[in-house]
């Protein structure tokens, strides 16, 4: 028995020690072309792997609110400024929501911004320098149009781990990663179809994943590929095609009872939910007596941070505003980085920052006044919270039509909101006790699972480091296979043209032997005839 724990404690200190020797890896997180609210579901692994001794840096286009001394933070100056110029005060998403058309734009517009951020980003002497003085092991990108960090990681020789912030992105069944196409029964997250798609619905969501293919391959990807050579010095870069097709892990922020099962091969990780860690803080006292004043608890108020309530039309503001003083027993808190400059009742405060996790943790709290951000719909759902969703721009609307079809929220439009609707829809979330049943179902199915998901992230990270070759035994077979070969194409073609050919046969033979009998029928007719005349 005693050599028996002997051994098993040798191995124990052998699997340590293995561990320990990943300690102090250099890992680079890219998140240029992305808003600050894209920071959410990558901040607590940053923090995590920093805390386990590895070196992390973090580059983004804006400075965080709340950094971490572990955690080297690189705002380049030009990217900055660009970002800066791209999501300020000026852009309006409101306008969008408004002209479905300007929608689409705004999805096929994205990547030329991102090719622009690109040419910022090389053309920033503090960018080459820092390239010049750092290597990096891995790096963990933003996925959403963030494929000019290629460059970057084929510069350090590093390993490259797309992070999906949102919802699975509709090209990615059509990239390299090997995920299954399954448009027939999934609408994307950005044509925003129902559940039951009939058929016109089906070849839209079918067809979409193929014009991002040769969108993002015929064109966006070789520009970026040519202004990282270019930005480089090089002579020569592989094509990011090849890179895109060389990624090591896929992290995608999503979670089958959120939305939808879907089927993964093992190099794509779910970590749906990554930024539940920590524990919830008592809200400042400014807060807590607000939400005291009440008799019926409170409302959480946020349309996220770049949909800002002053840019809604006046008589949707207008309807907000006197649906509050419906409620008089209920508390309103609103968060807005802008003066309203509609009159408030008592019964609402309005901060420019909210501790949002800690506000919905709050026992009184009872419904979320939310635009549908996924990082929001998360918070909510794991702190059991039911939701009222006004989707503008994005994968929202997809959010939205899950929450609905789950019964854990109601979905509003917000061009064409009436008063009556929004008094109606915060009638049901406080009376209908079902909101807040369905809520709680979803996040106990949310959150049982045999590791949480920043822990999931985290050993998927550092075994890629223990195994860097691990890559060609997780990678399906399928994502060398061409897009018609994939879904089987020219099978089903050979297998039509087959079955055609064996139910046209018979068809051809029956019709060959008429033909050669009616012809004799008619030449011995004709013959008879013939010989009749002569006699």
């Amino acid at each position: 028995m005693k050599l028996q724990t002997l051994i098993i404690s040798t191995f124990a200190v052998i699997g340590l020690v293995q561990i320990s020797e990943i300690n102090g890896a250099n890992i680079l997180f890219y998140m240029v072309m992305a808003s600050y609210s894209h920071r959410a579901p990558l901040q607590p692994l940053i923090d995590t792997l920093a805390e386990r001794g590895h070196n992390v840096t973090f580059l983004s286009a804006f400075p965080s609110k709340s950094p971490n001394p572990k955690v080297v933070e690189f705002n380049p100056p030009k990217v900055t400024k660009f970002m800066n110029q791209l999501i300020g005060f000026d852009f309006d998403v409101y306008k969008y929501r408004k002209n479905s058309e300007l929608i689409l734009k705004v999805w096929l517009h994205a990547p030329l911004l991102a090719i622009e951020a690109c040419e910022h980003l090389y053309s920033d002497s503090e960018v080459l320098k820092w390239m010049n003085t750092s290597t990096y092991d891995i790096v963990v990108l933003d996925s959403l149009f963030n494929e000019c960090a290629y460059g970057v990681a084929y510069h350090f020789n590093a390993k490259i781990i797309p992070f999906g912030t949102t919802v699975q992105y509709p090209w990615l069944s059509e990239s390299h990663f090997g995920i299954p196409d399954e448009t027939s029964s999934i609408p994307d997250g950005m044509t925003h179809m129902p559940t039951n798609m009939n058929f016109l619905e089906r070849t839209v969501t079918a067809l979409t994943p193929l014009m991002w293919k040769a969108y993002r391959e015929l064109w966006i990807l070789p520009k970026l590929e040519e202004i990282a050579r270019k930005g480089l010095g090089l002579e020569k870069i592989p094509r990011f095609v090849d890179l895109d097709a060389d990624t090591s892990l896929v992290f995608v922020n999503s979670h089958w009872s959120s939305e939808y099962p879907r089927s993964y091969p093992p190099n794509v990780v779910p970590v749906g939910g990554i930024a539940w860690h920590g524990k919830v803080k008592p809200l400042p006292k400014k807060l807590e007596d607000f939400i005291n004043k009440g008799k019926n608890g409170f409302i959480l108020v946020s349309f996220g941070t770049i949909a800002e309530f002053t840019r809604f039309d006046p008589h949707v503001r207008k309807a907000f505003v006197n649906i509050l003083t419906k409620f008089p027993n209920i508390q309103f808190i609103w968060k807005s980085t802008f003066p309203i400059e509609e009159k408030l009742p008592e019964n609402v405060i309005v901060e420019k920052w909210l501790p949002q996790k800690d506000v919905l943790a709050h026992p009184k709290i009872r419904t979320f006044i939310t635009h549908g951000g996924l990082g929001s719909v998360y918070e909510s759902i794991l702190s059991k919270v039911p939701m009222i969703c006004f989707p503008i721009l994005g994968e929202q609307d997809y959010n939205a039509n899950s929450m609905v079809e789950k019964g854990y929220g109601i979905k509003l439009e917000l061009v064409t909101l009436k008063e009556e609707e929004l008094t109606d829809a915060l009638s049901q979330i406080l009376t209908n006790n079902s909101y807040k049943t369905n809520v709680e179902r979803v996040s106990t199915l949310f959150t049982d699972r045999p590791m949480n998901p920043l822990d999931t992230a985290v050993w998927w990270i550092e075994f890629l480091l223990r195994n860097p070759d691990s890559s060609e035994f997780l990678r399906p077979l399928s994502a060398t296979q061409s897009w018609w070969v994939r879904r089987q194409l020219d099978v089903w073609a050979f297998v039509f043209i087959v079955s055609l050919l064996i139910i046209s046969m018979p068809l051809l033979i029956v019709y060959s032997v008429s033909k050669f009998i009616l012809r004799k029928v008619i030449d011995s007719s004709g013959k008879l005839k013939s010989k009749q005349k002569m006699e």
